[in-house]
């Protein structure tokens, strides 16, 4: 990581020495000497980029080149932050301060002791640099030629379509046929299933192919997953599977208390429950309680490295051993990963012998065939490419301790120097979680990982960087957006241990979990993944190095004053805070001083000081609050801003300068007010635009914003959305969502023309919408649902359609796979065969007056499951399996619902 930490020290330090000219004698030389220094010295950390762990040498080298850096980081950034805290600025910006320190005499001293620290790190960098040739490099130029290669950073977006994903596994259709007959068959009693093997040999693979089996969702009335992990507390399992049954129960209920809910909730019906990557009895046993037997045939099934956990689990069940994959099965697996597209083998002879040597030293282990063949995806398809490969791999397996060890170090150390902060981060997360890729490239913006590339904006840069570790098998797709991006991704545990141990050996990241920690480490950047913040901070008190707090626990805790006074104080140079699941009593002032935050995410339950304004340098806000005292119009002063989440209650004066925020690409206000019409245009680059309480007359604003990609306008229940104009030229809009009356319903060439998601919420719409949404070409979600509100339950007022009838017309809905309809009126429904050829999900809520199911639905067979809640009596017993006068309509659905 040290070439990511010169790269962001350069411009840094440049910018100050320029700044300060006046007071440091010699400076215009030194500024050129030491810019020299600087880009030579990571011109040669590129070229020996994944070299260090094979030479000594190479590594202590890089490793002072790290800590120089780190320490030419502290010193400025240390400076900037005492002088501005003497003098109480307001921080209006990174280089506005730097240029006000010229004009006062009283910061000469601390200029020139800023000085001579800088001449020390100068002195440190010619001696790195004296040491060249003992790297074996004398010529600067030959190095910088080298790396002109790896300095490069590749565009996917033409790639996006074809991400390999979990759909790619191969092997496991006789081990799902196994299993699927197991837990259909067998006792009536609640059995445990259990899935045993290593570590990266697939069991969570499998266990989720059967899971999703069609015959699995036809037998069980409920299915949840959930995963469990080392640092796992009952608490957040209960809540997850009450979530996946659609219980939405209070984090601060007690533990034994949601145990009980579960079981109430399971008690009498046929279930399954997942459980993936059980590690400990006592985590079985803190929750067989939950699970109750009813003589219904209900199942568990178990994914353990540990066999012994699997019997003591279920002693009259024998556990499934995960088996290896064979030669054609694991040549089959790393021709999907290694050769993408219609690449054939025999297209590739001279390959095929290395190939099968490369697939050799994997062992039949699935996670290791697919890493190594995301290595050699990106490599040049040459016998001496994939020779080098081979070599390489050779010699990672001879100093590992074991074959998997040694493949995922190969493919970390085979990632381009920009890549690999971006995975070593990952290890922040909890293992196992899911983690929403628009939060992760806010976060690596922040951190400074991602690198301008001509005239791109650094979230798209970013979503590249995602996408080649996607392809790289380094890190896998959870869920998609309807317009194909990452929504959310997830890491395999093995590759987040590797990211752990790579990151504290880098000093990188510290990640702290159940486990008291005891000392601390000198890493830039501390993550708390289960608990333990006060424990956590009270190690850190006197440290100035840290750059990034994050806190990504699954159930939230308090920090109190002590702890808070702890943060503000000792932590002022931090350029990341994410506290998304700490509880703050308070925040005091100080927090305004704390210029150098790029990145601040909080949840608070009082008031936030005004200072909070102060941070220029902020990139993204992200609050939740119940109470704010922001004073809106002071937002124009964080200059840097990118991401504005802003909590209920708050609104923006008309008199705000909106111009100003150029860099807003993310925004969302509680509370719209006038400020639209007279503000809204000029934020011309935002891309996610979020707006309640919304009571304009018009959209005239919201219209003329054609570089959105998502659009959220929510009113008050009975309030109206303004009459829009078209929004045919915006070609990036994929999803909106509409809460509250609509005057007038859009014709179908005022839709944005590439729209794959929309939500309709209490709009009232008289007329059937269908004949219009049904020609939208791109269209694949659609909720017509009613608006949310606990006053008003699935009133007529609120529902999104107000007819009695709907068509849905042969040739129409083309794209959609997901269609929910809250209808209270609704009484008639026709589906032409023909129409939505690739519909998967169906839901109908609410909908009391409709007597039958449309006769068209036999014809859609790619319908995966049917939900029905709040139906008549009459349509019920017309769903009837068998018996029922509709079912023939139906029968062909795997997961059929009815509440």
């Amino acid at each position: 990581m040290a070439e990511i930490a010169v790269q962001f020290v350069i411009q840094k330090l440049l910018d100050f020495l320029t700044n300060q000219a006046y007071f440091l004698e010699g400076v215009h030389e030194r500024v050129t000497s030491l810019e020299e220094k600087l880009e030579e010295i990571r011109d040669l950390l590129k070229h020996f980029d994944g070299k260090r762990r094979k030479n000594v040498v190479v590594k202590r080298w890089v490793g002072q080149v790290r800590d120089v850096a780190s320490d030419a980081e502290d010193i400025i950034d240390s400076y900037i932050f005492n002088i501005a805290q003497q003098r109480g600025e307001t921080s209006a910006g990174f280089m506005r301060i730097l240029g006000s320190f010229s004009r006062r005499i009283t910061d000469i001293p601390a200029i020139c002791q800023v000085g001579k620290k800088i001449s020390d790190i100068e002195r440190r960098l010619s001696e790195i640099l004296s040491n060249r040739p003992e790297l074996g490099i004398d010529n600067i130029s030959a190095s910088r030629e080298a790396s002109s290669s790896s300095d490069q950073t590749y565009t996917w977006r033409g790639e996006r379509a074809s991400i390999a994903e979990e759909a790619d596994v191969v092997g496991v259709e006789d081990e799902t046929k196994t299993l699927v007959g197991r837990l259909i068959e067998g006792d009536a009693r609640r059995a445990v299933i259990s899935i045993t093997g290593m570590g990266g040999i697939g069991k969570t693979t499998l266990a989720k192919k059967v899971y999703n089996n069609v015959d699995i969702k036809k037998n069980f009335d409920f299915h949840a997953w959930v995963s469990v992990s080392q640092e796992h507390r009952l608490t957040e399992i209960f809540l997850s599977i009450l979530k996946s049954l659609g219980r939405n129960e209070r984090e601060t209920m007690a533990e034994e208390d949601l145990g009980k809910q579960l079981y109430d909730h399971l008690e009498g019906k046929k279930y399954l429950v997942v459980i993936d990557d059980i590690w400990t009895r006592d985590a079985w046993n803190g929750l067989v309680s939950a699970f109750p037997d009813m003589q219904k045939g209900s199942r568990v099934l178990l994914t353990t490295r540990n066999e012994e956990i699997a019997k003591y689990a279920d002693a009259q069940s024998t556990p499934h051993k995960m088996h290896f994959l064979n030669e054609s099965e694991s040549w089959e697996l790393f021709h999907k990963k290694a050769l993408p597209g219609n690449l054939a083998p025999p297209c590739l002879p001279n390959l095929e012998e290395l190939g099968g040597k490369i697939v050799a030293k994997c062992g039949g282990l699935p996670l290791a065939i697919a890493v190594i063949g995301g290595v050699l995806s990106r490599k040049e398809k040459s016998v001496n490419e994939w020779y080098k490969v081979l070599t390489s791999l050779e010699w990672h397996l001879h100093e590992s301790e074991d074959a998997i060890s040694g493949i995922l170090a190969l493919s970390y150390h085979d990632l381009p120097y920009y890549l690999k902060p971006c995975f070593l981060y990952f290890g922040a997360f909890p293992e196992d979680s899911e983690i929403r890729a628009d939060d992760l490239i806010k976060l690596w913006i922040a951190e400074g990982f991602v690198q301008q590339r001509g005239g791109e904006e650094l979230e798209d840069v970013a979503e590249d960087y995602l996408n080649e570790l996607i392809n790289r098998s380094m890190i896998q797709v959870a869920r998609r957006k309807s317009n194909g991006t990452v929504e959310r991704c997830r890491i395999h545990d093995l590759l987040r241990d590797l990211s752990i141990s790579e990151g504290k050996e880098e000093r990188f990241l510290d990640v702290h979990g159940n486990i008291a920690p005891t000392s601390q480490t000198m890493a830039r950047r501390l993550a708390i993944t289960s608990g333990g913040i006060s424990k956590s901070l009270s190690l850190y008190r006197s440290t100035l190095h840290l750059r990034s707090l994050l806190h990504f626990g699954g159930i939230s805790e308090t920090l109190e004053k002590p702890q808070l006074k702890i943060l503000l104080g000792a932590f002022k140079l931090l350029r990341v805070i994410d506290l998304q699941n700490v509880l703050l009593s308070s925040l005091q002032d100080e927090i305004g001083y704390m210029i150098h935050l790029r990145y601040l995410r909080l949840k608070v339950i009082q008031i936030l000081p005004s200072t909070i304004t102060r941070l220029s340098n902020l990139q993204t806000l992200d609050l939740h609050c119940p109470e704010f005292n922001m004073q809106p119009d002071d937002i124009w002063k964080m200059e840097q801003i990118r991401h504005l989440l802003l909590p209920w209650g708050c609104s923006i004066s008309k008199r705000t300068p909106l111009h100003h925020l150029s860099n807003l690409q993310t925004l969302k206000v509680a509370k719209a007010d006038s400020w639209i019409e007279a503000g809204l245009e000029k934020l011309t680059n935002l891309r996610d635009l979020e707006l309640h309480d919304l009571e304009m007359a018009s959209s005239h604003s919201v219209c003329k914003l054609v570089r959105l990609r998502t659009l959220s306008l929510i009113t008050r229940s009975g309030c109206s959305i303004p009459i829009f104009e078209s929004f045919s030229n915006h070609q990036h809009l994929y999803k909106m969502t509409l809460s509250g009356r609509l005057e007038k319903f859009l014709d179908l060439h005022e839709f944005p023309p590439n729209l794959t998601e929309l939500h309709l919420i209490g709009s009232q719409i008289q007329q059937d919408p269908m004949g219009t949404l049904e020609k939208l070409p791109n269209l694949r979600i659609l909720r017509l649902r009613q608006h949310h509100t606990s006053a008003i339950r699935m009133s007529k007022e609120v529902q999104a359609y107000m007819g009695k009838e709907m068509v849905c017309s042969a040739g129409g809905f083309l794209q959609l796979e997901s269609l929910s309809i809250h209808a209270a009126e609704l009484k008639e429904w026709r589906v032409e065969e023909g129409a939505m050829p690739n519909l998967k999900f169906l839901e109908m809520l609410g909908c009391k007056r409709l007597k039958m199911i449309p006769d068209g639905l036999q014809h859609v067979t790619t319908l995966k499951e049917l939900k029905l809640t709040m139906i008549a009596e009459e349509l019920t017993e017309r769903v009837g399996e068998n018996e029922g006068e509709d079912w023939y309509k139906i029968r062909h659905i795997p997961s059929l619902i009815i509440y």
